[in-house]
């Protein structure tokens, strides 16, 4: 009878989280085997309560699905990556905006751009030179929220052209009266793209990476 008893004690067990780890067909399999043994063997005058049965049937049930779901997820989060990753190779070789306050000043022309929380009735961006010396303001008067493409000539205060090269630049936004916190944007290129942890990153000629989402606008 200690056997017995053990067999209804271990069938009657409510099923915890390690058991969730456990392979669901098998814990089906063992509980059936339990619940006919139990049967078997059980006291006439005290027969096996049928709502703990259906309870642990439930339970088993609902670990099965929930494992079926996790499954599906899984799978469904492996085909929206590949979707991403597919996605993010059309930008290799193309120029994009992301973060940065870095100009390229090539055969006299530059692009670069600004990122607006809100809207400014005010929007001055300072191009800024390796000395440290401010070569040009561009007055983009008032500006809608959002991405503010800008595109410099390569000229300074006077009209005339500056040389080639690396520049800085700084935003100064404001909406009435009020500073609105302005984000630079940079232009770089797009080299290769890679699936990391975080998502999809994309390796830029800065030599420098980010992931898919941090880029504001594809050129």
């Amino acid at each position: 009878m200690n056997t017995i008893q053990t067999q209804s004690t271990a069938a009657s067990a409510p099923v915890t989280a390690a058991n969730a780890q456990t392979d669901t067909k098998q814990m089906s399999s063992d509980f059936m085997k339990m619940l006919v043994a139990q049967m078997q063997y059980q006291d006439p005058t005290k027969p096996v309560d049928s709502a703990q049965m259906t309870s642990q049937l439930a339970q088993i049930s609902t670990v099965d699905g929930i494992n079926k779901l996790n499954d599906t997820m899984n799978a469904l989060a492996s085909s929206l990556q590949g979707n991403v990753t597919s996605q993010a190779a059309n930008m290799i070789g193309r120029d994009v905006l992301v973060p940065g306050s870095n100009i390229s000043l090539t055969q006299g022309q530059a692009k670069f751009g600004v990122q607006l929380p809100t809207a400014a009735d005010v929007v001055n961006v300072s191009i800024v030179n390796d000395a440290g010396k401010t070569v040009k303001v561009l007055s983009m008067g008032s500006q809608a929220a959002g991405n503010l493409p800008i595109s410099w000539n390569g000229t300074d205060a006077n009209g005339q052209s500056v040389p080639n090269g690396n520049y800085t630049f700084q935003v100064a936004a404001t909406l009435n009266g009020q500073a609105v916190r302005a984000v630079p944007l940079e232009r770089v290129g797009v080299t290769s793209v890679m699936n990391t942890a975080d998502g999809v990153s994309l390796s830029l000629t800065n030599n420098k990476s980010i992931l898919a989402t941090g880029v504001q606008q594809i050129l």
